[in-house]
Parts: structure tokens; C-alpha cells; sequence
């Protein structure tokens, strides 16, 4: 266990709501204004796994798009407005796949070099780029729209417009479900409530008590 001595850090604990935000509030201890080591490395630990499948994901899919543009290549040039522009999304897409890595990498590198700083360091560093380090989580969503919605284009040339409208319908369908997902398990308030016998629990997470 290790003590906060800086108190300008301790309300900065109890702010935020992000996957790094609530790591490190549950290696605090508020009774004795103590931060747990082991667990703090531990969370580290996770937040880095994290951030390399980020890494691996955003250069695995970068690598559909460089094939996607490499065959286009090979098309005559009279190709279609609409052709162009899912080939447009699809050159951004990979650009921003290049980016995501980036950040995921500098993230990496961050959390990995900053473990056995002080915990004084540590909390208020986190707070400081926690944004930018979810930035990296928000290219992913982005990027694989930019790689979806070229997919969406190009079926058509492939199959009849039946076939093609279906195919949207169930890629729609598919992301709004993701969206809702998402937004009840990772963005909202995680608050649990459980009626027995006519009394009311509430579970809910300790950064929020």
C-alpha cells in the first residue's frame, strides 16, 4: 500500500467515468488514503492487453483496406460516381486505421513507462491524457464504418438490387443493435437494482458511491 502524500490528487480520483477512471479508483483505498500497488499493476496490466488488441486490430484492418484499394487498381477508368466514393471511404479508412495505431501505440508506450512513477504522477497523468488515450477507442467505431459502408457500395456489383438492399438492411439492423449494446453496458451509469420482498437493492460501482 502506498500513500497519496499530494491531496490535490484525491478529488481527481473520484472524477470521471472511463474504463482508466475506474481501474484506478478500485486500487484506492478512501478509508486511509491508500493505493494498492499490486492492483495498480495489475490494471496497468489490463489497460496495456487492452490497448495492444486495439493496435493488432487497427493493423489487421488496415490490411483489408490496402487489398480493397490495391484491386481497385485494376478497374477501367470509367468507373462509377458511386464506385468512387466507396473507394474515397475506403482510402480514409485505412488512413485513420494508421492513425488508430498510432495512438494505440503511444498509449502502450505511456502506460508502460510511467508504471513505477509515484502514484501522484500516475493519477494525475492518466487524468490529464485519458481523452486522448480514448480517442483511440472512438477511431475503431469510426473506422469500421469507413470499412462497412464501402462494403455496402460495392455489393451491388456483385449481387442483384435485392439482394444488395437486404444485405444493408441486415448490416443496418446489425450496427444499431452494436450502438445499443455499447451504450448500456460502456457508456451508461452501471447501476443494478434487484426488488425481494418488497425491498429495493442497489449495486452500483464503488467510483460512483
Amino acid at each position: 500500500m502506498t500513500n497519496i502524500l499530494d491531496s490535490h490528487c484525491i478529488p481527481l480520483l473520484n472524477k470521471g467515468y472511463t474504463y482508466f477512471d475506474i481501474l484506478i479508483f478500485n486500487c484506492y483505498d478512501p478509508s486511509n488514503k491508500t493505493i494498492d500497488r499490486d492492483k495498480l499493476y495489475s490494471a496497468f496490466d489490463d489497460l496495456i492487453s487492452v490497448y495492444e488488441k486495439l493496435f493488432d486490430f487497427s493493423l489487421t484492418l488496415s490490411g483489408y483496406q490496402f487489398v480493397g484499394l490495391f484491386l481497385q487498381s485494376n478497374l477501367s477508368d470509367s468507373i462509377t460516381l458511386e464506385l468512387q466514393i466507396a473507394y474515397f471511404i475506403l482510402s480514409c479508412g485505412f488512413i485513420i486505421s494508421m492513425f488508430g495505431a498510432l495512438l494505440c501505440f503511444v498509449t502502450i508506450e505511456y502506460l508502460r513507462g510511467c508504471r513505477d512513477e509515484s502514484v501522484e504522477f500516475i493519477i494525475v497523468g492518466i487524468k490529464k491524457y485519458k481523452h486522448i488515450f480514448k480517442t483511440a477507442d472512438k477511431i475503431i467505431y469510426f473506422n469500421c464504418v469507413c470499412f462497412a459502408v464501402p462494403i455496402n457500395i460495392l455489393i451491388y456489383n456483385s449481387l442483384n438490387i435485392q439482394f444488395g438492399i437486404a444485405y444493408n438492411i441486415f448490416c443496418f439492423i446489425l450496427f444499431c443493435t452494436g450502438v445499443y449494446y455499447h451504450y448500456i453496458i460502456i457508456v451508461c451509469k452501471q447501476q443494478y437494482t434487484i426488488v425481494n420482498n418488497e425491498q429495493t437493492f442497489l449495486y452500483t460501482r464503488r467510483i460512483y458511491l
